[in-house]
C-alpha cells in the first residue's frame, strides 16, 4: 500500500516514517510540511492512503481533506493529531480513522487496515464496472461510469464527458466545470467508450468529438483544441494526423 505523510512537525514525520518502514506491505511514497504540498504530492504521487496532521499552515488537515472529497479522490484519509477534540470534524470529512500522537504501533496497524480494506473495495469496484463496461460494449450499448465523491457514488453518462486526463492509475473525467477520478488507465477507459465520440489527442488525454469548438496553432507550432466548456487541450505531435482526419470527418 501506497502511503504518503503530511505532517509540519519533523520529529511527529520521522516516527511515522520509521514505523511504516517495519511493515513490508507498506510503501511510504513521499511527506509534505504543509496543506498545499500535501494536495501537490497527492495528486501527483497518487498515494494509497495518506497520514494527515490536523494543524499544519496555509491549508489545514481538515481543509485538505474537504478538498480531496470534492475533487473526487479516492485516497483514504487517516488524520493523525495530538488534539481529540477534532475527532468529529475528521470523520464528518470522511476519514478511514483518528490516531492521537504518540502514535501508538498497534493502532497504527488498524488505521492502515481500515485503509486497506478501504483500497480493496475500491479495487473490486472498479473491477466490476470495468467488467460490466465491457459488457455494455460487447452488446453495442455504453456504459454509465459510477464514480466516488463526497456523497457516495455519482452516475456519468459518457456523453456528457467534455474530455479525459490521464492522472496516474486514474483517469480525470472533466465534465463542465466539475471533474471525478476514475480508476483506469486511459487507455482501458478509451476501449470501453464509443470510438466514434472519443479520440485521443494526446498520450495523457482525449476528448469528445462534439465539444470541440476550434483549433489553433501558436508561434512555436503546438495545436491545441477548444472546448466549448472552455477547456483546451494540447495536441501531441504523434496524435495530430489522427485528430486531423477525425476533424475532417465530423465536417
Amino acid at each position: 500500500m501506497r502511503v504518503l505523510i503530511a505532517d509540519d512537525e519533523p520529529l511527529a514525520c520521522r516516527r511515522l516514517e520509521i514505523l511504516l518502514s517495519r511493515r513490508a506491505w507498506v510503501e511510504v511514497v513521499g511527506s509534505a510540511r504543509d496543506g498545499r504540498s500535501a494536495l501537490e504530492a497527492i495528486e501527483t504521487l497518487a498515494p494509497d492512503a495518506v497520514l494527515l496532521d490536523i494543524q499544519m499552515p496555509g491549508l489545514d488537515g481538515l481543509e485538505l481533506a474537504d478538498l480531496i472529497s470534492r475533487r473526487g479522490n479516492p485516497v483514504s484519509v487517516v488524520f493523525v493529531t495530538a488534539y481529540d477534540v477534532f475527532a468529529v470534524r475528521a470523520f464528518e470529512a470522511n476519514a478511514s480513522d483518528y490516531l492521537l500522537k504518540p502514535v501508538e504501533p498497534d493502532r497504527l496497524d488498524q488505521a492502515l487496515g481500515r485503509a486497506r480494506q478501504n483500497l480493496a473495495t475500491r479495487d473490486a469496484q472498479a473491477r466490476a464496472d470495468e467488467l460490466e463496461a465491457l459488457v455494455h460494449t460487447l452488446r453495442g450499448e455504453e456504459a454509465a461510469l459510477w464514480v466516488k465523491d463526497r456523497s457516495g457514488r455519482v452516475r456519468i453518462d459518457p456523453a456528457r464527458m467534455d474530455w479525459l486526463e490521464a492522472e496516474g492509475d486514474y483517469v480525470r473525467l472533466h465534465v463542465g466545470a466539475q471533474s471525478w477520478l476514475h480508476r483506469a488507465t486511459l487507455t482501458g477507459l478509451l476501449e470501453t467508450l464509443d470510438r466514434r465520440l472519443f479520440i485521443r489527442v494526446h498520450r495523457s488525454a482525449a476528448v469528445n468529438l462534439c465539444r470541440i469548438e476550434r483549433l489553433s496553432c501558436d508561434a512555436g507550432g503546438a495545436k491545441r483544441l477548444h472546448l466549448d466548456c472552455g477547456a483546451q487541450v494540447r495536441i501531441g505531435r504523434a496524435y495530430e494526423k489522427s485528430v486531423a482526419e477525425a476533424l475532417a470527418r465530423t465536417r
